[in-house]
């Protein structure tokens, strides 16, 4: 296979040697791989910002040991969940959010961070809209996309509150809705936790 000279930022190039080296592999090698990554990325639709997302994902999926599962599983787990018993399933997702609020700080230390942090890996998420505006003391929230049925939304909302309790925020209203829709009113407490993202 012929060679060819392609052009990169030298302390890029720098920095990639030192990390080839230390896994064993040639530069021609793992330059080819990423070459091929990013080509199957732009032959599937993605652009330059789908590899970014794919590396955020990665860091998140194993930070916090996630499984992936189908749509359709989580959604009767969660639903039979909530049949059985209703308090405890609340309890679950109300534990689940403690630990995604906490970990989502060590990411983003405010609301703007966030969205930033949101907006990285929104293609690779279940979650297809976060819409938030701030009036005055107060910001209006309204996300799409996190789930189908009542049980999945009721959970998510959950989430949703404990995330924005980490971020100094006081939860006034969570209005879960089939169809995977929350509204939720929130008063901003800690002003530099909650710095209103930017539009």
């Amino acid at each position: 296979m012929p060679r060819a000279n392609l052009a990169a930022d030298a302390e890029l190039i720098e920095e990639l040697e030192q990390e080839v080296k230390k896994k064993g592999y040639t530069m021609y090698a793992i330059t080819n791989l990423a070459l091929r990554a990013m080509l199957e990325i732009l032959k599937e639709g993605g652009d330059s910002e789908t590899l970014n997302s794919l590396v955020e994902y990665y860091k998140t999926v194993k930070d916090l040991e996630i499984v992936p599962v189908t749509v359709w599983y989580l959604e009767n787990m969660i639903k039979l969940a909530y049949e059985y018993d209703k308090n405890k399933a609340s309890e679950v997702c109300e534990i689940t959010g403690i630990q995604l609020a906490s970990y989502l700080k060590t990411k983003a230390s405010n609301l703007s961070d966030l969205v930033e942090l949101y907006e990285k890996i929104k293609e690779l998420i279940p979650i297809k809209d976060i819409a938030i505006k701030q009036n005055g003391k107060t910001i209006d929230i309204r996300i799409t996309g996190t789930g189908f049925g009542l049980e999945s939304t009721t959970c998510a909302s959950i989430i949703l509150k404990k995330i924005l309790e980490e971020y100094g925020f006081e939860v006034i209203s969570l209005n879960p809705t089939p169809g995977g829709i929350i509204f939720a009113k929130a008063k901003i407490l800690d002003a530099s936790n909650s710095k209103e993202p930017k539009k």
